[in-house]
């Protein structure tokens, strides 16, 4: 880096290069990123990366970490995953360098890193990334922080997508343990949790925990919004599957009963005879003739 030289006493060669070249190649991209502008933000993205390393002489820095976060988002919605996630990796491994482990750009790294992951196949990675965010948010802000409860209900439709109800069951049940000011959020976690105890054949509860979505649904979208509207049908579907449930154990239990009695008689009868027998056999044995 050589200082720009004001006037024409300069004949070198060198690159001049200003910081507020930097900050305004980085703000141009986000511009062009905002306005779906792909190829000509990524360039600037990678020029404004480039441009900050030469200002300050080195890759670990704070700007050089958002220009890596940018291009990646960037690759992303272009398409490009592995190389989306190999910048993601790049800036949070700078953020770790610089901040620590436990500092907040770590933290929007490793949630950055693992959406791109989720999103490109690479689940193990990806809940691995998000663990990583929902950990350092409860060390750094404690287990009442407001985004850890949408963090623990994109865990659970992880696991509902792939066919574990358990797990998903369990971590949104940790998500509506968790405040959070957002309504719609709450919603949200109730209808999840209701789907997924729908899955796992527990449709009396599913019915109470859809119950409680539909209330928020049409307490903030009101009644003719598309998502109250669903939400009341299948209000009316797990009700009918409750009761066809509830019908069904009830006329299984009388089954089980009917067959217990049964076969309490059969085994009575079955002793009962057993005890004739062993009394005709007694009756049967000659008695011994007494000696002279």
């Amino acid at each position: 880096f050589v200082p720009c030289a004001f006037g024409a006493s300069s004949g070198s060669s060198s690159l001049h290069i200003l910081l507020p070249d930097a900050k305004a190649a980085f703000e141009s991209a986000h511009v062009h990123w905002t306005a779906r502008a792909l190829p000509q933000a990524l360039d600037l993205a990678q020029e404004a990366a480039s441009l900050y390393q030469r200002v300050i002489d080195t890759p670990l820095h704070a700007s050089v970490a958002r220009c890596l976060d940018l291009t990646a988002v960037v690759l992303f919605q272009a398409k490009e995953p592995e190389l989306a996630a190999a910048n993601a990796a790049r800036a949070l491994a700078v953020a770790v360098q610089l901040g620590g482990f436990d500092c907040s750009e770590a933290v929007t790294a490793h949630t950055t890193l693992s959406h791109i992951l989720i999103s490109s196949g690479g689940l193990a990675g990806g809940v691995k990334h998000l663990r990583a965010a929902i950990y350092l948010m409860e060390l750094m802000a404690g287990p009442h922080h407001a985004e850890l409860s949408n963090i623990y209900h994109k865990l659970g439709s992880m696991y509902y997508e792939i066919g574990s109800g358990i797990n998903a069951l369990r971590f949104y049940q940790e998500a509506s343990n968790r405040k959070t000011c957002d309504r719609m959020l709450e919603g949200m976690i109730s209808k999840s949790t209701a789907l997924v105890l729908a899955a796992l054949g527990e449709f009396k509860a599913a019915y109470e925990s859809e119950k409680v979505a539909y209330g928020i649904y049409r307490l903030i979208l009101g009644e003719e919004h598309d998502l109250t509207r669903n939400s009341a049908n299948t209000l009316k579907q797990f009700m009918k599957l409750a009761v066809d449930k509830g019908t069904q154990l009830v006329a299984e239990d009388k089954k089980r009963r009917e067959k217990q009695a049964a076969d309490a008689i059969a085994s009575q009868l079955e002793a009962d005879e057993a005890l004739e027998e062993e009394k005709k056999k007694k009756k049967k044995k000659p008695k011994k003739k007494k000696k002279n």
